[in-house]
């Protein structure tokens, strides 16, 4: 970590310290709590196809502060965004490397590396998925949750990320985890599903676009509560919480949902893989729901399923690598038997599996061989 980087770091953990030693472990960076509930809440976003995810939510929550304890230099957490004049003119560049040409290496280093750490963590995702590498994946679904919450975070994205330019010192920590961690249970995050990303950089670049002009609220929220209590006591959090719970609520809910979306375009870039345990979710219901004959086979085969309710289903079939080769339906089914054919001559020998998926979540698998 380079002079400027952990002089930076080191004033966000010591603007806590002089609030309350208690809060140390907790403090720096949106704040550890913060971190968690981002990665915890963007699981809410994901499609029905990508419900595997959740049994590890506990785990990527959990290491959701990994990133603040590492080896890894503090600038891959920010950009100071405004110091860069293209930026306002709508004309900086997203790749890295142009950047470095029109400005120089240490400068942009110095300037702040999220956003391309946030599309180097997702390509690395992408890569562990394709690979099958899945103990890795869930630690680097956490630490791009980490990235992706510091880069909605507003103080991450501006040089006067302590207010330190404006009379406003110790602000970063003030408003990222003090105000925040009392607040987080009464969050009210609208429920949608994401999306794919066709290009990671601008999709990143476009959301800080957003989120930066949300500092400008938070100094004039910070001027005003101040202004009435100087001691940073209730007063002070009450006010600012009262002038800054809708643009906070939506940094959050964006985070969580930019999050899944990150995690989305990963997997549909690796293949839409699985891992391989997935015949264990045939526990979710008490009979089976999926019958193929011939089983064993070396042309065709017949798939019944059956739908217990009319609803959204669909039925993949993966190969041993946990690897998407064909989608046999996708789309809204009725209440019954369905039969579908699967042509198994066009593909090679081995053991494969047809997963069935509700739009509640639940799913069920079966092996199916190709002779």
């Amino acid at each position: 970590m380079d002079k400027m980087n952990f002089l930076r770091i080191g004033i966000l953990v010591l603007s806590v310290v002089a609030f309350n030693l208690s809060t140390l472990a907790q403090s720096t960076l949106w704040g550890w709590q913060a971190h968690r509930y981002i990665n915890e809440h963007a699981f809410d976003y994901l499609p029905s196809e990508m419900s595997f995810f959740l049994e590890h939510q506990n785990y990527v929550r959990d290491h959701a502060p990994d990133p603040d304890t590492d080896s890894n230099p503090g600038n891959y957490h920010y950009i100071d965004i405004d110091m860069y004049p293209e930026f306002f003119d709508g004309t900086l560049p997203h790749n890295q490397e142009e950047l470095i040409d029109l400005y120089d290496l240490s400068t942009v280093e110095e300037t702040g590396l999220v956003p391309w750490i946030v599309e180097e963590w997702t390509d690395s995702l992408k890569v562990l998925m394709e690979s099958g590498q899945w103990v890795d994946v869930w630690q680097i679904a956490a630490e791009l949750g980490h990235y992706v919450a510091d880069s909605h975070q507003p103080l991450h994205l501006t040089e006067n990320y302590n207010g330190q330019l404006t009379g406003n010192e110790g602000i970063h920590s003030r408003y990222e985890t003090n105000m925040i961690n009392s607040h987080l249970s009464e969050l009210d995050l609208e429920p949608s599903i994401g999306e794919y990303w066709p290009n990671v950089i601008d999709s990143t670049f476009a959301y800080i676009d957003l989120i930066y002009p949300y500092n400008a609220e938070v100094f004039a929220a910070d001027d005003l509560a101040t202004e009435e209590d100087p001691n940073f006591n209730s007063t002070y959090y009450n006010i600012m919480w009262s002038e800054l719970e809708v643009i906070t609520t939506e940094a959050i809910r964006k985070a969580c949902y930019d999050l899944a979306c990150l995690w989305i375009t990963a997997w549909e870039n690796a293949g839409s893989p699985l891992p391989l345990n997935i015949e264990s979710s045939n526990n979710n219901f008490e009979k089976d729901l999926i019958s193929i004959h011939p089983n064993p086979t070396t042309t065709n085969t017949t798939i019944q399923v059956s739908v217990p309710n009319a609803g959204f289903v669909s039925i993949r079939i993966y190969d041993s690598h946990g690897q998407l080769v064909e989608s046999i339906v996708s789309k809204q089914l009725n209440q019954g038997t369905h039969f579908y054919l699967w042509d198994a001559t066009v593909y090679p020998k081995g053991i494969y599996y047809c997963r069935l998926m509700f739009e509640n979540g639940l799913q069920q698998s079966q092996k199916l061989i190709r002779n």
